[in-house]
């Protein structure tokens, strides 16, 4: 809808020039409670004048397990009386609408759109991390099932979205040496440690689409062609597995060189069909970073690397409720990537990634491979701190199909992203941002036509977190 994007786009100018004659008089703090309830200090000391987004320092502490490393933070320490409670709850409430052109007409199979709004909230979030002892970690977060969430627009699942713990140090519990965070184990289901956190995004409706691209499968739902394809995989989810990880210090470029090796259960591949499947598959992320951690000050760069099985089949002794992780004749895919970082004047934080994927013939009828990525600007003005602004591009474009009879640039997509956060409301036990996101996305050739299909998307609420 050119309409609906000029729109936007000019109430974006607008705010915007308004907003650059206004002096604030700020209070810079603002983040998920917990952790601001138990240690007393300002959350801006752990995030970006926009949470969940962290700043170098939250970086760092989650880096480290939550620890700060004074005895005072222990769950034994007996001064941790005044009311803490180590749980985070977050929602989004506000106007949602969305457009799609491009849908099928089930009675005339012609091409055909909808329109849908409705006011509501996102869902919810019940978030619980911090330490056991010193150096074991645990994180949790519960999503409840809600019938009315993504306002009104189909029910949640009840789900477990993590559950892990992270033995930190791990060198000083098998006596190999002593604090410096260079070896961490973690055991559970967590969120890989992918180039940007899709869960720590100031933007709140709009997905990474490297993260959960499906070749041949239509991105945009209501497309009368593709093929279902068993590689339903996805870097955004959170994934059951372990992971070994660390962090150094590099005093040649005054900053940090971290690693992230993971062995992951595939039993959660291909679910519907197969069960999920039973073998391991491996994902690793390197960076180094200049001049700073690279989110507020200096810059960052990074390699990533995924090799995967899903299972095809299911196991022939069946299974009586899925998943049940016995999914057999296992096919392999790969994923591939470098991405960086760069920061300007406290201000700005430019970051993307570009990805490359494969998967093997068996999948599919036939070898697929795509690439894709994002780039996103992040700017936080000195003189309007309370204030974030953002773009964000994001690509996919196929080489090789999965499907001889699919066009070469079917299911390429193009999303454009606009958003405004601006955090009113800043203390150690609530944070509060009022949140207006635009999105467009195209899906090449998906529609009944051999057309495209365009998803128009606009939120206006308020995030906040308790």
């Amino acid at each position: 809808m050119p309409t609906a994007r000029i729109l936007v786009v000019g109430l974006f100018v607008v705010i915007i020039a308004i907003l650059s004659g206004i002096v604030q008089d700020v209070q810079d703090a603002q983040a998920i409670p917990a952790f601001a309830r138990k240690y007393d200090f300002a959350c801006s000391v752990c995030h970006v004048p926009s949470f969940p987004k962290l700043n170098d320092f939250g970086n760092l502490f989650r880096d480290h397990g939550y620890q700060l490393g004074t005895d005072q933070e222990l769950p034994t320490y007996e001064g941790l009386t005044k009311g803490y409670w180590p749980v985070s709850f977050r929602t989004t409430v506000g106007y949602q609408l969305q457009t799609k052109s491009g849908l099928t007409d089930l009675v005339s199979g012609q091409d055909t759109r909808a329109t849908s709004g409705s006011f509501g909230f996102t869902g919810l979030d019940v978030l619980s991390f911090g330490i056991l002892a010193r150096d074991i970690t645990f994180g949790i977060v519960f999503t409840p099932a809600l019938g009315s969430a993504g306002f009104n627009t189909g029910a949640s699942d009840s789900d477990l979205e993590s559950a892990f713990i992270k033995l930190d140090n791990l060198q000083r519990f098998i006596g190999l040496g002593d604090n410096n965070y260079l070896m961490n184990l973690r055991v559970g289901k967590f969120e890989l440690d992918l180039p940007f956190s899709e869960k720590r995004s100031p933007t709140l409706n709009t997905s990474f689409l490297v993260y959960h691209y499906i070749a041949g499968t239509p991105f945009i739902g209501g497309g009368a062609l593709g093929i279902v394809n068993p590689n339903d995989f996805g870097l955004g989810d959170n994934h059951p597995g372990a992971e070994l990880a660390g962090i150094k210090p590099t005093a040649l470029t005054n900053g940090y060189f971290r690693y992230s090796l993971n062995a992951i259960s595939n039993s959660d591949v291909n679910q519907g069909a197969t069960g999920g499947g039973r073998a391991l598959q491996f994902y690793g992320h390197v960076t180094q970073s200049f001049g700073g951690y690279g989110i507020v000050s200096g810059q960052r760069v990074g390699l990533y690397g995924m090799y995967g099985r899903a299972p095809t089949t299911a196991n022939a002794a069946g299974c009586g409720a899925p998943p049940c992780g016995t999914g057999e004749n296992s096919k392999t895919f790969s994923r591939m990537g470098i991405d960086a970082s760069a920061t300007w004047g406290g201000q700005v934080n430019v970051f993307g990634t570009w990805m490359f994927a494969k998967d093997t013939t068996g999948l599919n009828p036939q070898e697929a491979r795509w690439n894709g990525g994002f780039i996103e600007a992040d700017y936080n003005p000195t003189a309007l701190p309370k204030w974030l602004f953002i773009y964000r591009y994001d690509w996919i474009v196929n080489s090789h199909q999965p499907d001889s009879t699919l066009a070469g640039n079917f299911n390429n997509l193009q999303g454009h992203t606009l958003a405004i956060r601006y955090n009113f409301m800043f203390t150690n036990r609530t944070d509060i941002a009022w949140h207006l996101e635009y999105n467009h996305l195209s899906d090449r050739g998906t529609a009944a036509s051999l057309g495209d299909q365009h998803q128009n998307t606009m939120l206006v609420g308020f995030d906040f977190a308790l």
